[in-house]
């Protein structure tokens, strides 16, 4: 603790008492210039006092919304440490670091602004520069989500006397000044954040997500203010285990590392426990009893916290951390990452068991028909289907007449394997799914076919589909060549198309297919379908599906197929059930976002890929400015009458 810090011990710690002292205190400074002033010295020279005698914070989750700053054990120091890294800067003039890795929910946002106001409170001239991941995050009058509304929001409750003259915002240039010169800039991440200016420190907002390090723009947007400030706070919860926060966060030399955990965290570690062979223990020996009783009262959703996923066995917990797991879309990699600092998120079952027991309960079916597609080698149209017990296609609905397709708009998503005609060659997977209502209604499954062919296969597969979406993963030598097969040999031209940030630039290119860089990725990829499965936006009819996604774990901070480590197959690219649906998932996330479903569309869907016509119909759609007509141009039509709504890419 600084030697500074003399007068934190006059401030009560208990919030009732703090907020009588607090009335009792600006009460007499209002009759009285001298407790005025000795109330300022003291701020001025105690940081912790500051933060207890006059600082408030904004929690939404709370009955009470507005609550004194009454500072928690486990931030007392990370505050001095801050303050006193500023001083040092100041002193030196040499460039200096400082990391805070945190669990979610620490109020370190409103730590780092504290100590900023401080510091401009006291220093004329005092300038603060504050990065966050995107623009949104920057600034805003309405938003408390915004760094500079949460910076003017705790200006606005300081007493009158400490901020004389008040201060000024400049809502368009992103920026609060205060009568003694002192200036707050708010930045989005950028590679030329405040190049060219000067600024005291900087202050960086959760470098470590997964936005502010796209492209390797936390490594850029850092290059930039090294020549502008000698300060720099880099304050997160781990987003990703890569960039430069992970760096300095996992560095063991790095001096100025800081943590703020929920674990020391005195609201958040009420009744904590350790499971022990299936028997709750309670850390404090006096709080056993309380222990065995929410054991007994809350078995049930213990249950469920370890079906999903999460470790319970020999595992610090408490009830409200059990109460954030059971949160939906609060899968383990994401706790681990947001409350357990964990950079890997390397813990238990990627997927929900609970979920995918209900899934085979209540959706899975066997196929109304299975059998063995036949197109024509050279047009790859659909010739006919040949009815096998044990054939690739599976169907969840009956052909009509010709073999025809319920009338639909429809999504592909296919898994490429590297093909062999060994016992441990890996299946290829196209997985259909109706776009409307999110039900599975094809799996195609084949094992040791060649990228090529399986390309051929399903396009001819989504052409019969009414021209379905087609979508799949790119990555690696089989993606390449399944899409190159697509694109430029076959000219579909109805697939996904994701956003891919330019290396060295800010701007983003469209490119087909999804990427499968990282572990990450695929986790996201499962996650998400997870909790579409969860929602009822995904209904999958394969059984087999299901029981894959399962078979899927952490191991060492990696994604592993349980089966396929268990053959020693690890390395080989490896198509899977679970990975086709996932990316035709990725199709029903689109369809809501962007919708990408106009009528009018097909026309565009007959242009060669990547031509002037298929560019500008894809802008036209991205945009959302196909017309809402029928076929024929004039009010309602067929599809409507039909009761199908938006048909969009396909074609009746």
């Amino acid at each position: 603790m600084s030697a500074a810090a003399d007068f934190i011990d006059y401030v009560p710690k208990d919030v009732a008492e703090n907020l009588a002292w607090r009335i009792r205190m600006r009460e007499a400074a209002a009759r009285d210039r001298h407790v005025r002033r000795a109330l300022y010295d003291a701020a001025m020279s105690d940081v912790l006092f500051f933060f207890n005698a006059f600082l408030w914070v904004h929690e939404p989750r709370a009955a009470v919304k507005t609550k004194p700053f009454v500072t928690w054990p486990h931030q007392d120091p990370v505050i001095v440490a801050m303050d006193e890294a500023i001083t040092e800067a100041l002193r030196t003039e040499e460039p200096l670091s400082l990391t805070v890795k945190k669990s979610r929910a620490q109020g370190a946002t409103f730590a780092y602004l504290g100590v900023d106001i401080r510091r401009a409170i006291r220093e004329p001239g005092f300038s603060v520069g504050l990065v966050t991941r995107n623009e949104d995050m920057v600034d805003s009058t309405r938003n408390p989500d915004t760094v500079m509304y949460k910076l003017a929001w705790m200006l606005d409750r300081l007493p009158f006397w400490m901020l004389p003259g008040g201060y000024d915002r400049h809502k368009g240039e992103h920026t609060i000044t205060l009568p003694n010169g002192s200036l707050f800039a708010g930045y989005s991440a950028t590679g030329d954040v405040a190049r060219g200016g000067r600024k005291t420190k900087f202050d960086f907002d959760e470098p470590g997500s997964e936005e502010f390090i796209a492209a390797g723009k936390d490594y850029k947007v850092l290059s930039s203010v090294s020549s502008v400030s000698n300060c720099t706070f880099l304050v997160s919860t781990f987003g990703s285990d890569t960039g430069v926060f992970y760096e300095a966060a996992t560095d063991p030399d790095n001096p100025r590392l800081y943590t703020l955990d929920w674990k020391d965290n005195p609201t958040q570690t009420r009744n904590a426990y350790i499971m022990r062979e299936g028997v709750l223990v309670a850390v404090d020996p006096g709080d056993q009893a309380a222990v065995t009783r929410y054991g007994k009262a809350r078995a049930a959703q213990l249950k469920r916290l370890e079906r999903r996923g999460h470790v319970m066995e020999g595992k610090f917990r408490s009830p409200w951390y059990d109460a954030y797991c059971l949160l939906p879309g609060a899968t383990p990699r994401f706790v681990a990452r947001e409350l357990d600092m964990n950079p890997r998120g390397a813990v238990g079952k990627v997927f929900d068991v609970d979920v995918l027991d209900r899934m085979k309960e209540k959706s899975c079916r066997p196929p109304d028909w299975q059998g063995k597609p036949v197109f024509d080698s050279e047009t790859l149209e659909l010739k006919g289907l040949i009815k096998q017990e044990n054939g690739p296609l599976k169907l969840w609905f009956l052909p009509g007449l010709d073999n025809a397709v319920p009338y639909g708009n429809y999504g592909l998503g296919c898994d490429i394997s590297a093909g062999g005609v060994s016992e441990t060659a890996s299946n290829s997977v196209a997985s259909g799914v109706n776009l409307y209502s999110g039900e599975q209604v094809l799996e195609y499954t084949a094992r040791g076919m060649q990228p090529t062919k399986f390309a051929r296969v399903s396009v001819g597969l989504a052409r019969w589909l009414r021209k379905a979406r087609l979508n799949w993963e790119t990555t690696g030598p089989t993606g390449s060549t399944f899409g190159i097969e697509v694109l430029e040999v076959l000219y579909y031209a109805n697939v996904y198309m994701r956003d891919a940030p330019e290396i060295g630039s800010l701007a983003k290119t469209r490119k087909a297919g999804w990427a499968n860089y990282r572990d990450e990725d695929k986790a996201k990829l499962f996650e998400d379908l997870c909790i579409a499965m969860e929602e009822g936006e995904y209904v999958p009819r394969s059984e087999d599906m299901v029981i894959e996604c399962g078979e899927w774990e952490w191991a060492n901070g990696k994604i592993v197929h349980k089966s396929s480590r268990t053959a020693g197959i690890d390395e080989k690219a490896h198509g899977d059930r679970c990975v086709g649906a996932g990316v035709a998932n990725l199709l029903l996330s689109e369809r809501r976002l962007t919708g990408i479903d106009k009528k009018g569309a097909e026309a565009q869907d007959e242009a060669p890929y990547g031509c002037l016509a298929w560019r500008i119909g894809r802008e036209k759609l991205r945009k959302g400015k196909l017309d809402d007509t029928d076929d024929d141009g004039g009010g309602f039509g067929i599809r409507e009458l039909l009761g199908m709504g938006e048909l969009g890419m396909g074609e009746l």
